[in-house]
Formats: C-alpha cells, structure tokens, sequence
C-alpha cells in the first residue's frame, strides 16, 4: 500500500460497511498492488484508465475500489452483468455497455447525472481487452454531455501501480486526442503488454 493516505473528497465516499473496505486494502497488499497520485476534487470527472489487456484488470479495479472506500462508477461490457452477480456488480457502480443500443448508456450516464452532485465515471477506452490500433471515442462524448473534466489513470502490471495522471483537456481533433491518449498509456505495462 502506500505510504501516504489518499484523500477522498467527500461527495466521492461510499462509506461502505468496514469488512468491505478491509477486504480492498487486504487484496492491494497482499498482491503488493499501491496507489499513487491524488483524487480529483472536481465534482465531474470521466476517468480513463489503461491499458486494458486482462480480466485481472477487473479483479484490480474492484480492490482498488474497495480499498479507498470510493463511490466510483464505472461502464462494463453488458456481458459480465450476469443473474446472480447483476445486483453486486449496480451496487459496486457498475454500468453495463451493449453496443447494439447505445441509448441504454446515455440514459445510465444521464440518470448518474442527475442523482449525484458529483461524481467520477470510469471507463477503458480500449473497449475491450485485445489489442485495438484506435481507441474509442465514447469517453470524449461522455464528458462533452456531462460537461465533466477527463483525467487519465495508468495500469502498470510491471511494477505493480495505478497512477492517477493528469488531467486531458480536449483539442476538438478526436484523432489527435486518441493518438494522444494511446501513446499515454504506452508508458503503462498491461498483464499483457503484447494487447497494449
């Protein structure tokens, strides 16, 4: 774990019951997984994390949530919102993407907005753990609708670290920006870096 304490500002704490909370930095530690960076005090961010290259990736996520107690929601693959894991996965902020209807999302995005004051909404613009030569360019229109800040979060399997980055401010060329974002995360080593 780190050295520090990361700050959580109080519209993104979850107050989850505290086994709960013991079980996430339980995990991080004994995977020899630490944070570094900070928190977002904004109250409107897309969050894009990457590489994207395992379902391990997942298993991270769901410590990393868990072990800062935050209330982080996040766009899965409608797929892995299974019955009888469907309920865990809403209640962990999760929301399920189907690319054949696109609708469904912008409702959950919408809804999101108009529950909570603030909040951060993850996602991996890869959109899928193969390798991909562009990303996609949902999170761009995301935060462009919710008029929410982007920042970046990098993976790296190599060393064992989620860094929350920096902020990424938009040129208008989504190209560019892809381009842009995807020689970012090339700095990061996925649990397979030949998908990255």
């Amino acid at each position: 774990m780190t050295k520090y304490k990361i700050f959580i500002p109080e519209h993104l704490r979850a107050y989850r019951p505290r086994p709960l909370r013991w079980l996430g930095k339980f995990l991080m530690k004994i995977t020899g997984w630490k944070t570094t960076g900070h928190l977002p005090k904004d109250e409107r961010v897309v969050l894009i994390a990457g590489p994207h290259t395992s379902n391990w990736d997942f298993v991270l996520a769901m410590s990393f949530i868990l072990s800062l107690d935050i209330h982080l929601h996040w766009v899965g693959k409608h797929s892995i919102f299974k019955k009888g894991f469907r309920r865990l996965l809403r209640k962990m902020g999760g929301i399920p993407v189907n690319r054949a209807n696109p609708e469904a999302l912008k409702n959950e995005i919408y809804n999101v907005t108009e529950k909570y004051k603030g909040f951060i909404i993850a996602i991996a613009p890869e959109g899928t753990r193969k390798k991909v030569d562009r990303l996609k360019s949902g999170f761009l229109r995301i935060a462009n609708e919710t008029n929410s800040k982007i920042m970046m979060a990098g993976i790296d399997f190599s060393n064992k670290t989620i860094e929350l980055g920096d902020f990424f401010s938009p040129t208008g060329d989504v190209d560019q920006d892809l381009k842009f974002i995807k020689e970012y995360f090339a700095n990061f080593a996925g649990k397979r870096p030949e998908l990255s």
